[in-house]
């Protein structure tokens, strides 16, 4: 028979069909048991080792309440050391819970104990943990397993502060927990149990263990040389993690299964471990019977599919035969026999198969043309990502870079290749972005931020002054798979943005320049009439005065139109430090003490935040002057015993700076012009003290608002930038 044939594969492959089901059905059969009955006594060890963690949990908890107690009692004795030694001697005699205890100063010295071993009276114990919790930590401790100094043998300290009358730390009582009650706390149980139960300290000490004596020396869970099998970490790990565990492991080449618990109170580690070989004494036994049955139902398997393939075989056999006639055309021609007209699942294959071939031809053409369609879509987008003038990146949810174009290459002077898959944190911390907030503002909350101006460094070291866009990328149902970011490089907007400014702050000028020509003019007209005055020797010496006291206040005039001016047309040149805005306040205000004096004006000054620093980056001689003139305009808008309240406050971003007076307030038509040069509603004002304080703060890159009703008085609001030395 060839073996290539349908004749010999189909009965070959429907017993290796009928093989495979039974052996699989057999292995998971056998599988279900053995994990049944293995679960059942992993299971039982588990609540084994839960109850007696519950069991010493409780004896620790009662012991630790005893020593408590007696610290308590030593407390209220007030530092009388007899009865504190009478009361804790009587503990020991009246407890079986302890082996030892006895009495520490704040010192650390050992003042009296029970058993007593006068060797270690008086000595210092500094390294001793319980000390420094209960000493200096002032906590109820349990330490870990230690060699006693007095008994010369492991246990266990429990440690608890002793205070004086003023709740001063004086000492501490402590008291030993001996191994051997913790021993027969475990021994209940092991009387029964076929396996090994132990007990670890939190650091992996081990304190009880069949095998193992542990009343000399301290031996650590690392030296019994156990591998896990189960897990991909160590015991070390488990007792870090301190939680309950059903682990394999193998010891002296021996494999065990072990159920793990801790005693809540102190983090002790219970073990309760079995071989391997005693748990599956019985499951070796059921394996056995299991393939006996097995190897019977294989054998009438193999029988049933020998006579089902060949009933198979024979009308398919004869399809073949007239199908390898087909050739290469996909289109087949009839198959015509008479052999397979009672055979109707045959034709209906000869049939499929041919239908099968023309769906087959039409597929491979749609697949054909769909794919050219995405490539020629692809490469479309990939050529508007090329040719849009900003720069764009694209990051999945995870954060990686997907798309970075090369209008980004060359914001950025970095090339694509190098950060393509790699964390967005990393591109812009080269850059010196810090864009955390638009991630996940963007993200998580499905936010869309445009326009927000930000300053990158490239890889020249250049500056580069950019505008950032960002929004999510969703799928079909809504859900965020990623975000986009869009840099658009702004240095050209700014050059001409600062190139405008100068335009249009030389146009100002030459107005401001002829507005003040003619403002001086007329007052130098004056003064020149007044000369003449003084030249006049008719004139007696009193209208000479009162003539001189004109020129000296028109001079005056003069001079602070000039200076006003002047602050107003030139570009600031800031000095910025840190200055703390109350104390330049105080200062405003003490140049204009004596205005205020005089017209009785009752000033309160507010600090919202009174523990809040109000210390920021700002040219100290314009934010006073700015204030200067703020306060100086309320002064004279209110009348005699008006107030002025001035209230400070600032959040994480800002410093604000609210003027408030009830003076005779601005109609809404002079409040739209109070900012302009040179405008005044005061008969002697020059028209430039709001505009110049108007220009520095925004200098600063604040901000001034002013509200005010005619007879309701004027508020001013001051916002500066806080803790920006760059602003």
């Amino acid at each position: 028979m060839n073996k290539h044939s349908l004749e010999f594969k189909i009965p070959f492959f429907i017993m290796i069909f009928a093989l495979s089901c039974v052996l699989i059905t057999g292995a998971l059969l056998q599988f279900i048991i053995v994990e049944n009955v293995e679960a059942n006594i992993l299971s039982k060890n588990l609540i084994i080792s839960r109850m007696i963690s519950e069991q010493i949990d409780i004896y620790i908890n009662n012991a630790k309440d005893t020593v408590v107690t007696a610290a308590n009692f030593s407390s209220q004795s007030h530092g009388d050391m007899s009865q504190i030694e009478r009361e804790i001697f009587r503990i020991y005699d009246n407890f079986d819970y302890f082996d030892l205890i006895f009495y520490m100063n704040d010192e650390a010295q050992m003042k009296f104990a029970k058993p007593s071993n006068s060797h270690v009276r008086d000595r210092i114990y500094t390294d001793r943990d319980y000390y420094w919790e209960s000493i200096h930590n002032n906590r109820v401790h349990i330490s870990p397993l230690l060699i006693s100094s007095v008994l010369g043998k492991p246990h266990f300290i429990i440690s608890a502060p002793v205070y004086d009358i003023n709740k001063q730390n004086t000492g501490l009582i402590g008291a030993g927990l001996p191994l051997d009650n913790i021993k027969k706390v475990v021994e209940k149980t092991q009387k029964h149990f076929s396996g090994n139960i132990w007990v670890t300290d939190d650091q992996g000490v081990i304190g009880v263990h069949p095998e193992i004596d542990s009343d000399s020396e301290l031996i650590k869970i690392d030296s019994l040389g156990i591998q896990l099998l189960n897990v991909n970490h160590d015991v070390s790990r488990i007792l870090e993690e301190k939680e309950e565990a059903i682990i394999r492991y193998t010891r002296e080449d021996q494999t065990y299964y072990g159920a793990i618990t801790f005693v809540p109170i102190v983090n002790w580690m219970i073990v309760v471990e079995q071989d391997e070989r005693s748990i599956f004494y019985e499951l070796v036994q059921l394996k056995k019977r299991l393939k006996i049955v097995i190897l019977a139902v294989l054998s009438i398997a193999l029988f049933l599919g020998l006579i089902l393939a060949k009933k198979i075989t024979n009308p398919i056999k004869k399809l073949v035969q007239q199908v390898r006639g087909w050739g290469r055309n996909i289109k087949a021609p009839k198959i015509e026999t008479e052999e397979m007209t009672d055979c109707d699942e045959i034709s209906e294959l000869r049939d499929a198969f041919e239908d099968m071939t023309v769906r087959l031809d039409k597929n491979l053409h749609e697949l054909e043309e769909s794919y050219l369609r995405e490539y020629e879509l692809k490469q479309y987008l990939n050529n508007i990502l090329k040719s849009v003038a900003n720069g764009i990146l694209v990051i999945d949810k995870k954060g990686k870079i997907t798309v970075f174009n090369k209008q980004a290459e060359a914001i950025s002077q970095y090339k694509a290749v190098d950060f393509i898959n790699k964390n967005i944190n990393e591109f812009l911390s080269i850059i010196n972005l810090d864009l955390g907030d638009i991630i996940v503002n963007t993200m998580e909350n499905n936010m869309v931020i445009t326009d927000m101006e930000e300053v990158l460094i490239n890889q020249l070291g250049e500056e580069v002054s950019i505008s950032i866009s960002s929004s999510p990328v969703l799928d079909n149902n809504k859900n965020i798979i990623g975000m986009v970011f869009l840099f658009r490089d702004l240095s050209r907007i700014k050059e001409i943005e600062k190139e405008l400014k100068r335009e249009d702050r030389i146009r100002t000028l030459g107005e401001l320049s002829a507005s003040i020509i003619h403002d001086i003019g007329n007052p130098l007209a004056g003064m020149g009439n007044l000369i003449e005055i003084l030249k006049d020797k008719s004139y007696d010496m009193d209208v000479k005065a009162e003539v001189l006291d004109v020129l000296h206040k028109e001079i005056d005039d003069l001079n602070n139109l000039v200076i006003n001016f002047l602050d107003f047309s030139r570009d600031a040149k800031f000095k910025k430090e840190q200055s703390n805005i109350l104390d330049i306040l105080n200062n405003a205000i003490k140049l204009l003490k004596y205005e205020m004096i005089n017209k009785k004006i009752k000033l309160k000054i507010k600090k919202l935040k009174p523990d809040d620093s109000l210390v920021t980056y700002i040219d100290r001689r314009a934010i006073k002057q700015i204030l200067i003139n703020i306060i100086k305009n309320s002064i004279q808008a209110v009348d005699v015993g008006g107030t002025i309240d001035i209230t400070i406050d600032k959040d994480s971003d800002y410093i604000w700076i609210l003027v408030e007076d009830n003076g005779a307030g601005i109609s809404k038509s002079q409040l739209e012009n109070i900012f302009y040069p040179f405008y005044t509603t005061k008969e002697d004002g020059t028209g430039l003290g709001l505009s110049t304080a108007y220009k520095l703060i925004k200098e600063h890159k604040g901000q001034i608002d002013v509200k005010s009703n005619l007879g309701e008085g004027t508020e001013f609001k001051i916002i500066l930038p806080l803790n920006d030395a760059n602003n």
